[in-house]
């Protein structure tokens, strides 16, 4: 039987949702496509979309997105933390800070509760996104900027928001497109269960007797 492609849960308060989120860190097929992703966001992280001269993300939170996923947030805190050295391993910019590091696994975090073992939707993805962007990026990473640079919070809050919030709708696009596009040959393979059926929805569709 296979513990990790079975259940839907309708909130990760449910003990079965972290029991499988547990077990899938003994997974060796989810451990694998764990260590692909996080070569992914790697190489992904070298790739910047422009929104206008200023305002720039890179495509990492895509690999990051379709992991925690399929993974859940017990491998995603492991996860983060290994892409978060690894990509300083390989591009190092600066001196190394932890808090980073933090915001990667927080971040991470995030997805893997949103999107994990639960029907995918469009408030989904924008509700996922809008608390990486604002609480994560902007609130979490003005503060490593006070610590590092010093100078008041709301100096870099104020502009890091603006910048978090111009890139919501075009983030919230591309993993759109992404799960739309990925998230049923995943249940092909049995990587997930049936957390979409044909098209994304609004704010997803449940069958009652198929969550618990």
């Amino acid at each position: 039987m296979d513990l990790y492609c079975k259940n839907l849960y309708r909130t990760p308060l449910s003990p079965g949702y972290w029991r499988e989120a547990a077990a899938s860190f003994h997974s060796v097929k989810v451990l694998v496509f764990a260590a692909l992703m996080i070569a992914a966001a790697n190489v992904l992280a070298s790739f910047y979309f422009n929104v206008t001269p200023e305002t720039r993300f890179s495509f990492g939170f895509l690999a990051r997105s379709l992991c925690a996923l399929v993974c859940g947030p017990v491998t995603m805190v492991v996860y983060g933390v290994a892409e978060d050295l690894l990509g300083y391993a390989l591009a190092p910019t600066g001196m190394f800070f932890p808090g980073y590091t933090l915001s990667t696994v927080a971040g991470v975090l995030v997805y893997s509760l949103c999107f994990y073992r639960a029907r995918i939707s469009v408030a989904r993805i924008v509700a996922a996104n809008l608390i990486v962007n604002v609480f994560v990026n902007a609130v979490m990473g003005s503060w490593w900027n006070v610590i590092l640079k010093g100078n008041f919070f709301w100096f870099y809050f104020s502009t890091s928001i603006v910048k978090n919030l111009v890139t919501l709708v075009p983030k919230c696009v591309l993993m759109f497109v992404l799960f739309q596009a990925l998230v049923p040959v995943l249940q092909r393979l049995n990587y997930l269960p049936r957390q979409v059926e044909g098209r994304i929805r609004l704010f997803g569709w449940r069958r009652p007797e198929e969550e618990i």
